[in-house]
């Protein structure tokens, strides 16, 4: 089977190549995938970053659903035909604090499918025994009313559900402000006004793109402030009365939103930090002290992140086809990767079925 295998660390170690399908256990499970989705993080390994995450080589794809397509003798909780999510847990040990007390993501032996282990970039992905009898919450079953597309990219929005909704103190009426619109931003977004939010407000840059902008008014964005043209203090104060904002989403990473995410934040706020910046932070934190704000970073999700998000997915309560700008075959990955890059795509599906890919 074909499949796209990151060889190596480095910038654009990566190729389409042949693979054997795997083979299963007696514990064990095969999944066909269906659609798979393309990651920000899938950009950013093929360029040779987070090279501590990889287990090359390996195949990419974290974002995947599909249908079960053999089981092992001894598995009584699925069957062949069973529409599936991952939550991309390839492996856990079972044994360490975070296991014992049912966060696997921390789990100092985790395994991520995609990058820790192989992932869903080819036509089937093992699911092993051991996970699903450590880990029986690893697997999902999607709802009927939703769509494998849909299910793919399940892993942004449960990140955006944990940062808003688990990992911050907002409440219903209260503003927020999120920087970025990339799809953790959008998502954000699109959470906080499920929360309730009152004024939510998004940073970002002039040349984000017309289309991400459009998408975040249509979650609920009520401002939007573009940092290279205006002044975002004066317009936080000019819209939240000089209250400013109590909770902070840094969806973008880079280093400057870190200081422009303190100088709007209210005293005794919170900043949940989403984004990367590999480069160190290089200004004093004794405004962290002075003001009072916490500032959390943001892991990932959990078991409750998934159940909420696939419930009010089933109810549709949440959007997740306005994000898919692409559908693509696995061959024109590299076309889609660039796409991504250049800030072209929103969200990019790895699918079989060419009546539904895009020209590209």
């Amino acid at each position: 089977m074909l499949a796209l295998v990151k060889y190596g660390t480095g910038p654009r170690e990566t190729e389409l190549r042949d693979v054997p399908v795997p083979e299963i256990g007696a514990d064990d499970l095969l999944i066909e995938v269906k659609a798979a989705g393309i990651c920000g993080s899938d950009i950013a390994y093929d360029n040779g970053d987070h090279p501590h995450h990889l287990n090359c080589p390996v195949v990419l794809g974290h974002e995947f659903s599909g249908v079960v397509s053999q089981v092992g003798e001894n598995v009584k909780d699925w069957k062949v035909g069973d529409r599936v999510v991952s939550d991309n847990t390839g492996y856990v040990c079972g044994k360490c604090h975070a296991c014992t007390t049912g966060q696997y993501l921390m789990c100092p032996e985790r395994l991520g499918m995609g990058y820790g282990m192989d992932g869903g970039f080819t036509d089937y992905v093992k699911i092993r025994g051991d996970l699903l009898e450590r880990n029986p919450n690893a697997l999902f079953h999607i709802p009927d009313n939703v769509s494998f597309e849909e299910a793919a990219i399940l892993d942004p929005i449960c990140n955006a559900y944990k940062a808003v909704v688990q990992e911050s103190s907002i409440l219903p009426g209260e503003d927020i402000l999120v920087f970025g619109i990339g799809p953790l931003g959008l998502f954000s977004i699109q959470v906080a006004s499920l929360m309730g939010c009152g004024n939510i407000i998004v940073a970002a840059r002039e040349g984000s793109g017309q289309t991400r902008i459009e998408l975040a008014k249509k979650y609920g964005a009520t401002h939007v402030i573009f940092t290279d043209k205006q002044d975002l203090v004066a317009e936080v104060d000019k819209i939240t009365g000089g209250d400013k904002v109590p909770v902070v989403i840094d969806a973008a990473g880079a280093n400057a939103v870190m200081r422009q995410a303190i100088s709007v934040v209210r005293k005794g706020g919170e900043i949940i930090k989403i984004g990367f910046d590999k480069k160190p932070y290089d200004c004093s934190l004794d405004d962290l002290l002075d003001l009072g704000i916490t500032v959390k970073g943001h892991f990932g999700y959990d078991y409750v992140s998934w159940k909420n998000i696939l419930h009010l997915l089933e109810m549709g309560k949440v959007d997740l086809k306005s994000m898919i700008s692409h559908h693509i075959l696995l061959k024109d990955w590299q076309k889609g990767f660039d796409l991504v890059r250049k800030k072209e795509a929103i969200k990019i599906i790895i699918t079989k079925d060419e009546e539904k890919c895009s020209v590209l």
